[in-house]
């Protein structure tokens, strides 16, 4: 019964001894940072602390391991900026705990850290990151070039599709009919780079024109952009419905058959006339030959 009494005091002290310890230790319990945020928006980071008895040195955020705030409650005044490039801190409404950044720009791209450090004697520290990318989506559809009115059995086809620029880069996809098309239509091209980072992303589609690219007579062609990257941010670039083509008329060679041989049967007819009317021609000149003939005197 002793025993067992001694392991439950061991247990509850070791418990206390436990919790105890933790109490002391210095921790970033949680770091809130949004993963993607649009160009010129604001944005609000959170850093959620814990130091021995509440009892906080100063606590600081880093962009890419260079420090741009700092919260020093025992200071006056207590918040400190450092200026970086794209970083705009709201100091009205920043507490340390809270942040809040004005009119992000693709340059506030990055890794933030908050690091907390713990009063003396021993200045605990302990930090947490996490990534931030700044985005700019496309507000206009992809274009589509190299389009023709009309395409022909046998024809090729040679379409290019270029994105709006943006960042991060678009990715295009294209559809025949409303299905993807074959891997082997698709020509990837050379993406070209703009001001501040922005991407152009472009895609071809080449293929020979069959019976099997149209449906009840018509093809359509179709070139999505999208950065799925986004979530619910995605935007779909499309050109839908502007690009039917009429499948022509392709019995035209039978056709030419039909002519020619109408056209061989019709020159046989005039060929029999001609020799009918030689014919007449050289019997009316008998005709006339021999009466002129009985005419003159023996």
């Amino acid at each position: 019964m002793v025993g067992v009494v001694s392991r439950v005091l061991l247990v509850f002290l070791l418990h206390h001894l436990t919790a105890a310890a933790r109490g002391q230790e210095v921790l970033v319990r949680e770091l809130e940072v949004p993963e993607f945020v649009g160009r010129g928006e604001d944005v609000e980071l959170g850093c959620h602390w814990q130091v021995p008895r509440d009892e906080l040195y100063s606590l600081k955020w880093y962009l890419n391991d260079r420090e741009f705030f700092r919260f020093k409650p025992e200071e006056e005044p207590s918040i400190a900026v450092h200026p970086l490039p794209g970083v705009y801190v709201n100091t009205e409404l920043s507490t340390g705990e809270r942040l809040v950044l004005n009119n992000v720009q693709l340059s506030s791209s990055g890794k933030y850290k908050c690091e907390v450090i713990a009063e003396w004697p021993n200045f605990h520290t302990a930090d947490k990151s996490a990534p931030m990318t700044v985005v700019q989506i496309p507000e206009e559809k992809p274009h589509i070039y190299g389009t023709q009115h009309e395409y022909r059995i046998g024809d090729t086809a040679h379409l290019t599709c270029v994105s709006a620029l943006s960042r991060p880069p678009a990715h295009l996809t294209w559809f025949i009919n409303g299905e993807e098309a074959p891997r082997e239509y698709v020509v990837d091209l050379k993406s070209s780079h703009g001001e501040h980072g922005l991407m152009e992303t472009r895609k071809g589609l080449q293929f020979v024109v069959s019976r099997e690219h149209f449906h009840d007579g018509e093809m359509n062609l179709r070139c999505s952009a999208k950065i799925s990257s986004l979530y619910y941010k995605t935007q779909q670039h499309s050109v839908d419905g502007q690009l039917t083509y009429s499948v022509p008329v392709m019995e035209s060679r039978d056709i030419s058959a039909v002519s020619g041989s109408s056209s061989a049967h019709s020159g046989q007819q005039k060929q029999q006339q001609m020799v009918l009317l030689l014919m007449a021609v050289t019997l009316m000149l008998e005709m006339v030959l021999t009466a002129v003939l009985e005419l003159l005197p023996s």
